[in-house]
């Protein structure tokens, strides 16, 4: 990552300026209320509304789209007075495309993935995917059938991924993208786009609820990381205590900055009392990076921390897609690690059928809880699917360990040849 040093930016992102009050634009106009509200400037913007629903009153016009803008003008203001007071130690700007990339995380982080890469299928959606440290379990999107991007978890069971499981719980959002799960196997960022943003994408968090195993309703993770335009990936990486988060604003169409902070333990925010509307706006638009440090010390530290994490080497890790015991001295975990054309035929086999037998070991535990919440009259008909569920179960099980069996002697006769 050594040739990334010469665009690693030491105080802000490019074009992260704010607008002084009464500038103009470059034809010598007024700001508009859009811009006054992309540079956190309510007062002007609420007065150029106000001046306009007036206007358009007068010539019995209607005001919804004015109203609207008012409305989301006040939700801004309202969250900007719970600014978190974040510690940004750094910022670089990249390719949309490929900001994955310059997102350093531990291995204990877990990994991030461009989704076509990761599936090895097409996706014009840019979405992505994290999988686990230990790598059994992945969170990512992809379109629903009505072409709307949802998160989807799904678990490595017998060296593939099992049917992938939506999150409908977080429903309501227009799109839902960039997932990330800390270490705890609880907590969720991920972004979104709706009626809970302020604009384009917003970064949101949820909690997963082990009594109800579902996710709660998620929160909007305010400003800083949050602005009128797309704020998308964040991820902490809490062994080397630094977090990321990922946001197109002030940028070109095909540029995004990605910001490195000093992750909070508990949330603070900026004491409206202290901080004057326009210093907080500066706060919260992230104008000046160097605005944010309050202790140089922590932040000295932590822009070593960074320093290590660029300049070592990511650990290739090898890939593991099972794990196969063929002796004391070797175990397998890619279907490539066979000798044995037939073995390895076989084994390519005998994963798909485990995980059959595994999702109708699933559908047999179902049937046994709805027979036990079923009535009297019901369970005669469940308890027989249940019989034969089972007896169907020992039958695969039984087979499945007669072919276990099998590759291990014809990959053990092969490497007796060598």
């Amino acid at each position: 990552m050594q040739h990334l040093k010469k665009y690693w930016l030491p105080a802000v992102c490019l074009l992260c300026l704010a607008m002084p009050a009464q500038a103009q634009t470059k034809n010598g106009t007024k700001p508009t209320v859009e811009e006054y509200m992309d540079h956190y400037q309510f007062d002007e913007a609420e007065e150029l509304l106000n001046q306009d629903i007036k206007r358009l009153t007068r010539r019995r016009k209607p005001t919804t789209a004015e109203e609207e803008k008012l409305q989301a003008l006040r939700k801004m203001r309202s969250v900007m007075q719970a600014t978190e007071r974040l510690t940004v130690i750094d910022s670089l700007v990249v390719d949309k495309k490929t900001f994955l990339d310059h997102i350093r995380l531990s291995e204990e982080s877990g990994t991030l993935h461009p989704y076509a890469a990761f599936f090895n299928r097409p996706d014009t959606n840019g979405c992505t995917v994290y999988r686990s440290e230990i790598g059994n379990k992945i969170y990512f999107s992809q379109p629903d059938q009505n072409h709307r991007l949802r998160l989807y978890t799904s678990d490595l069971v017998g060296g593939q991924w099992s049917t992938a499981h939506e999150l409908s719980e977080l429903e309501g959002d227009e799109a839902q993208n960039y997932p990330f799960m800390m270490s705890d196997g609880v907590t969720l960022y991920y972004a979104a786009k709706g009626s809970e943003s302020i604009g384009g994408y917003d970064i949101f968090v949820t909690r997963y609820d082990m009594d109800e195993k579902k996710f709660l309703y998620p929160e909007n993770m305010g400003m800083p990381y949050n602005s009128p335009a797309n704020d998308y990936m964040l991820a902490i990486d809490e062994f080397n205590n630094l977090g990321w988060f990922v946001s197109d604003r002030n940028q070109p169409a095909d540029k995004v900055c990605i910001y490195v902070f000093i992750p909070n333990e508990i949330r603070k925010v900026y004491d409206t009392n202290i901080y004057p509307p326009e210093d907080l706006a500066r706060l919260a638009l992230l104008n000046s990076i160097a605005e944010t440090w309050g202790d140089r010390g922590a932040v000295q530290e932590a822009r070593q921390r960074l320093q290590v994490v660029r300049n070592t080497p990511p650990k290739v890790k090898k890939r593991k897609d099972f794990e196969f015991v063929i002796d004391d001295h070797a175990t397998y975990t890619v279907l490539n690690d066979f000798r044995s054309d037939e073995a390895r035929q076989r084994m390519a086999s005998w994963l798909k059928n485990k995980r059959q037998m595994e999702q109708r070991q699933h559908q047999l535990q179902l049937l046994r809880d709805q027979y036990a919440a079923s009535e009297e009259g019901k369970r005669q008909t469940i308890g027989h699917q249940i019989l034969q569920a089972e007896a169907l179960c020992e039958k695969e099980a039984a087979a499945l360990k007669a072919e276990e069996k099998h590759i291990r002697n014809l990959e053990i006769s092969r490497l007796r040849q060598e």
